[in-house]
């Protein structure tokens, strides 16, 4: 006996012409994605794409680390030395502070550059003026053959005051021979000054104005800071065109970023100088 065929009811064929549309819709749309990446030579995804990298050292993006090598500094009797690349050179840094000094002595114990103070902004009322053996100092360097550059202390708290400090110091070294930088050296007081309260904006741009007006005179600037003044104070990133010079006192610079000259002490002893004297060692050449 034949069975009776009963029609599906509609409701059902509806639903099945849909799922087909559907997958082949699903297949199309899969099959033109590989191709589009078979023909850009990638394979296809495994998995969920990669979160993207971060900073796994926890250092600021932008600026060069500190890749001198650590095990290579020592001391040599009274200074430090680098065995290491690139060579450093040995320098001191000085001020009428130290007095009246003897250069050829200084020379002959082995010095190889001088940072000398051309100037000074005064901490509470503002008033700038030159450091009173500035000539002296280097016209006795020079004369000795070391290479000499010059740093301003600054208190500058406006943009202005620091293009201010900067015209002083070219007018000051008219007509000298300077072969090494010329440093922006702002500092903290530790006591009432006009400078309490700087916000690191305003100081920056600071820096920054006092190195342009200088390097638009076609000489090398830079800034000196501490590692307070690096980490917390100074926008490094935007003042990386300068040369930095480190204070910080220790047998080797661990500083994060990199930089070119290092203050390593404020209690040198060096022949020809009464009384300490900050040393430094150089990883930068004239010319750089």
């Amino acid at each position: 006996m034949e069975r009776q065929r009963h029609p599906r009811p509609q409701w059902l064929r509806i639903a099945l012409i849909f799922l087909c549309v559907g997958v082949l819709f699903a297949a199309l749309w899969y099959g033109a994605d590989l191709i589009g990446q078979a023909r850009q030579g990638q394979e296809p995804p495994e998995g969920p794409p990669a979160a993207p990298a971060e900073e796994s050292d926890g250092l600021i993006p932008g600026l060069d680390r500190n890749e001198y090598d650590l095990e290579a500094f020592s001391w040599d009797g009274n200074y430090i030395v680098y065995d290491g690349a690139p060579p450093a050179r040995r320098g001191i840094d000085v001020s009428a502070h130290q007095g009246i000094i003897d250069w050829a002595a200084v020379a002959a114990d082995g010095v190889e550059y001088a940072m000398i103070r051309v100037g000074y902004r005064g901490y509470t009322e503002g008033v700038t003026s030159l450091d009173e053996l500035f000539y002296d100092n280097v016209g006795g360097a020079r004369a000795q053959g070391l290479d000499v550059g010059v740093y301003f202390f600054s208190q500058a708290i406006s943009v202005e005051e620091a293009v201010e400090e900067a015209e002083i110091v070219l007018r000051a070294i008219g007509g000298i021979d300077i072969t090494y930088p010329i440093i922006y050296d702002w500092e903290d007081i530790q006591q009432e000054a006009r400078t309490d309260g700087m916000d690191p904006v305003t100081l920056t741009a600071c820096a920054r104005a006092f190195c342009e007006t200088i390097e638009a005179a076609g000489y090398r600037a830079g800034i000196y800071f501490n590692q307070r003044l690096g980490y917390q104070e100074f926008d490094l990133v935007s003042l990386q065109d300068y040369l930095f010079w480190l204070a910080q006192y220790a047998d080797a610079p661990d500083f994060a970023y990199d930089f070119e000259m290092w203050q390593y002490t404020n209690a040198g002893q060096v022949a020809g100088i009464e009384g300490d004297v900050d040393l430094n060692l150089s990883f930068w050449k004239p010319g750089e």
